[in-house]
């Protein structure tokens, strides 16, 4: 039973499995009972597989909507529909490898020693990627963690790419804003802006060997302008050798991060959508109009245990009628199709930004009126 235990963070959006794939698991000696002990330490962040379930049913899992509920077959680890890598890729926006300095490997939550001459993957150190976890998410309430904005930003805390993903100036990974106020065409922006550099990664338009700050793209000069990481550091560290397999198999990592993306963008404790589509179909494209975004939510704000409810498999399945997939489905659905077919970034364009259109009003980013913490309430 404790192969089918599985963790999410509070910034995660729809859950992951805390056991990791077949691929996931030639890159450590850790067993699954480590990593389930490790979740297990993260509390109410124990959950199911819901990105990778919604990723094989987008990719041909035989279920039906109408049984959607009580059929749980397409969560199981390893699905044979979605290519590995490509869920290798979903689950990175989650617990992307990154390195620490030197002098950044004493971890005040647990107390813990992280290895810093290693590339850490929650796979290879567990307590120590919990720890920084912990150590991030009290630090967040009153400080910015932040990469190359740093630098510029009073007060902020510089953090590592898992950090800076869950807590950080990273969010965008997740359809969040990273800090409240922050206008929604901004955080649109910011979201576009990175679904385009993984998708010109993804149809190989831009090498694993290009630098991120030589990349003609606002977003990331803005978030990684001052790193001499490369594309490959970024999604493979550690596993850069064209003896990893991974090398080869880059561009599916990053298909599968826009994924995820996109996916978290219609779990409402990181987006409030109108509550109806529009009649019609996304301009140039043969695809359904989705409900567009009144407001794109920021964590710092919100109550964890709240936010988690709406990432659960229980939220993705809420309302669904018998003949209509989820949204995130019938998304993720489309961008296969548009990456079966090979289509470069000015045919995907259109889709994705009806996928991200804000409405005219749309307000600057909170933590959600249905997610905000109690202002007495500490956080966990």
């Amino acid at each position: 039973m404790a192969l089918w235990c599985f963790i999410a963070s509070p910034a995660f959006g729809f859950q992951i499995a805390a056991s990791v794939s077949s691929i996931e698991s030639r890159l450590t000696n850790e067993p699954d009972s480590t990593l389930l002990r490790t979740g297990f330490r993260l509390g109410v962040l124990l959950k199911s597989p819901v990105h990778e379930e919604i990723t094989q049913l987008a990719y041909g899992c035989p279920v039906s909507p109408a049984n959607l509920a009580k059929d749980e077959f397409c969560g199981r680890k390893d699905g044979a529909f979605a290519d590995a890598f490509v869920i290798y890729g979903v689950r990175w926006n989650d617990v992307p490898p990154f390195r620490l300095l030197p002098e950044e490997g004493n971890c005040s939550y647990l107390g813990k020693r992280c290895r810093t001459e290693q590339t850490i993957r929650f796979s290879t150190q567990p307590d120590c990627w919990l720890c920084l976890f912990k150590d991030a998410e009290k630090k967040t309430v009153h400080t910015p963690i932040r990469g190359c904005l740093a630098q510029s930003s009073h007060g902020a805390a510089r953090g590592n790419l898992m950090t800076r993903s869950h807590f950080g100036d990273l969010q965008f990974l997740h359809s969040m804003a990273y800090t409240s106020g922050q206008p929604a065409t901004e955080t649109r922006d910011d979201v576009i802006d990175w679904i385009e550099f993984a998708w010109k990664v993804a149809s190989r338009e831009i090498t694993p060997q290009q630098k991120l700050k030589d990349i003609d793209n606002p977003t990331l000069k803005t978030h990684f302008g001052c790193s001499e990481w490369t594309v490959a550091d970024l999604y493979i560290l550690g596993r850069q050798d064209a003896g990893s397999g991974l090398i080869s198999r880059l561009h599916q990592i990053a298909f599968g991060s826009i994924l995820h993306t996109v996916q978290d963008s219609f779990a409402a404790g990181h987006t409030t959508r109108e509550p109806r589509r529009p009649q019609g179909t996304c301009a140039s494209t043969s695809f359904r109009s989705v409900p567009r975004i009144v407001e794109f939510h920021s964590y710092a704000e919100q109550d964890g245990a709240l936010h988690d409810h709406e990432d659960s498999r229980e939220a993705l399945i809420g309302g669904v009628i018998e003949e209509d997939w989820p949204l995130a489905v019938e998304a993720t659905r489309h961008l296969f199709d548009l990456h079966d077919a090979r289509a470069d970034w000015d045919e995907v364009r259109p889709y994705i930004e009806c996928l991200f259109m804000v409405t005219p009003d749309a307000s600057v980013s909170s933590g959600g009126k249905a997610f905000t913490r109690a202002r007495s309430r500490p956080v966990r």
